[in-house]
């Protein structure tokens, strides 16, 4: 009888303890907490015909692919040019002629000359403005289409029209004011407006230069627009890596925004916060160590979690071949796991660089979660609940 009561006792006492398990899974989003527990992340990304996000573990290839994800380039989508663009004559733009003859008696000899050089005659049109329909009038060579060209084609099909009239003609042609040729600066900073270009080109920082930049290095984000090509970039990615900074080509807008970069971390940390990048190639160890590290008595070393959207490029890398791709306005979802539990975890957080607007979020353990939970039972028990 003994032994039949302490295994009745062994018993209930097993039903009692699956009970209050299967009560704390059912009452987990009852208990408080700074998030989800990592079963929660793991097993909630969806199903693979309708992923919710994507959930990766973070290892050394994860971590090499994502090493060489840069972010928005001004570079990649607007090329680095070896040389400036070319200027073009435009509506409104007003050139300068300068007509030479090898030898006395040609076309443009006598009254017309202004001048002698070596034994040639020249002679310097009055200024020409380009019409509306983008043409331009020479004495003697003709009507002449300059919108679109170089003054170095326009000269040359000027020379090859008084060629058959004048004495080895050449002829120089210059641009004194070019509407085309000009960019346009806008947002924070102090002279807002059109820039002309040098002929020489002008990269994206000279531009700012003179523009005067109010926006301090970590606030500045740059936003290049091209036609129909729009590229935002922080201004620190341009100062910092030499290949961003693109020349401007004519009609390119810049504007100069103040928008702090930052990221958060939440969850079993320190200092949980939102805290703002402020140094390039700042890491996600880095981002740790910012919110004082992982809380040591609470913590789940296993689900520390970085969620983040990435390309569809990026997502095609970090897939298996044929899943399909969870698509946002904002980018692929992506959720990627890490381990600390694994001693390569901190090779792998040097090797990432946090982005703006990423999330960190440590899971607090399950022994934690459960130990809030039995402390509500306890704490109703003693209220008659």
């Amino acid at each position: 009888m003994l032994f039949t009561a302490s295994l009745d006792r062994t018993s209930k006492a097993k039903c009692l303890f699956i009970l209050l398990v299967l009560a704390f899974l059912t009452a987990c989003s009852f208990v408080p907490g700074a998030g989800p527990i990592s079963s929660v992340v793991t097993s909630s990304d969806g199903t693979e015909e309708a992923p919710r996000y994507h959930l990766v573990k973070m290892n050394g290839q994860v971590s090499e692919v994502l090493s060489q994800q840069k972010g928005a380039l001004l570079s990649g989508s607007f090329g680095s040019k070896v040389s400036p663009v070319l200027q073009r004559i435009a509506v409104g733009d007003r050139v300068s002629i300068t007509i030479f003859e090898s030898a006395p008696g040609g076309l443009f000899s006598g009254g017309g000359a202004s001048g002698e050089l070596s034994g040639s005659r020249q002679v310097t049109l009055p200024t020409q403005v380009i019409d509306q329909s983008g043409m331009v009038d020479i004495p003697f060579a003709g009507r002449f289409l300059a919108i679109g060209k170089t003054p170095v084609a326009l000269a040359d099909r000027i020379e090859e029209a008084l060629i058959e009239r004048a004495i080895e003609p050449q002829v120089i042609l210059s641009l004194e004011e070019y509407s085309n040729n000009t960019a346009v600066v806008l947002g924070e900073v102090s002279k807002t407006g059109e820039v002309p270009l040098s002929a020489g080109g002008d990269r994206i920082l000279s531009v700012l230069a003179n523009a005067g930049i109010t926006a301090s290095e970590t606030e500045a984000v740059i936003r290049l627009v091209r036609g129909k090509k729009i590229e935002t970039v922080p201004y620190r990615t341009i100062i910092n890596n030499p290949s961003e900074n693109i020349y401007v080509a004519p009609k390119d807008t810049i504007f100069v925004l103040k928008k702090p970069q930052t990221f958060n971390v939440l969850g079993a940390v320190r200092s949980a916060n939102q805290y703002p990048i402020t140094f390039d190639d700042q890491t996600l160890a880095g981002a740790l160590s910012v919110a004082g590290g992982i809380s040591e008595n609470i913590a789940d070393r296993g689900g520390v979690f970085l969620f983040r959207f990435e390309t569809e490029e990026t997502a095609k890398q970090l897939l298996p071949a044929g899943t399909m791709i969870k698509k946002s306005p904002s980018g692929v979802p992506f959720v990627y796991q890490i381990n600390f539990l694994d001693p390569g975890s901190f090779f792998w957080l040097q090797q990432v660089e946090i982005r703006d607007q990423d999330i960190i979020y440590v899971s607090n353990a399950l022994s934690v979660e459960l130990d809030k939970f039995l402390t509500l039972i306890v704490r109703g028990r003693a209220f008659g609940l």
